[in-house]
């Protein structure tokens, strides 16, 4: 396999793994607010999304340092595998696999904020290190 193409296939595993572990961690922090608090059904599902859309967010911007081109569809195929992985691990947490519970809204902002987030993080350039 050419080394740019082994390069790019490392850049959306790495993306996906990183956004994962920031949902993890970002709905184990929520849960607690939710069981101390009392909040709306509604509520907590704005929140989801919120929570999705930081996690391929910061996914991108870590997974993508080594920035290149091909940012849209890196990052495309990056949400689309995240909303795919996250709701195994979810699933498998919960230990109920039903595909009613994957909706295509879920699947239409992952691809969409993976889009943008991957041209934004492909063309941010980091800053010089000063010697």
């Amino acid at each position: 396999m050419e080394k740019g193409v082994v390069r790019y296939i490392l850049d959306i595993v790495k993306t996906v793994v990183i956004a994962v572990l920031i949902s993890m961690v970002l709905v184990l922090v929520f849960a607690l607010i939710v069981k101390a608090t009392d909040l709306s059904e509604q509520t907590i599902s704005y929140v989801n999304v919120g929570i999705k859309i930081v996690s391929v967010l910061l996914g991108t911007i870590f997974g993508f340092k080594s920035g290149g081109s091909g940012g849209w569809l890196k990052g495309l195929i990056s949400g689309l595998l995240y909303v795919l992985t996250s709701f195994l691990v979810f699933a498998s947490i919960s230990g109920s696999f039903s595909l009613a519970d994957l909706s295509w809204v879920d699947v239409l902002t992952g691809a969409v904020v993976g889009l943008i987030c991957g041209v934004i993080a492909v063309n941010v350039k980091k800053k010089p290190k000063n010697a």
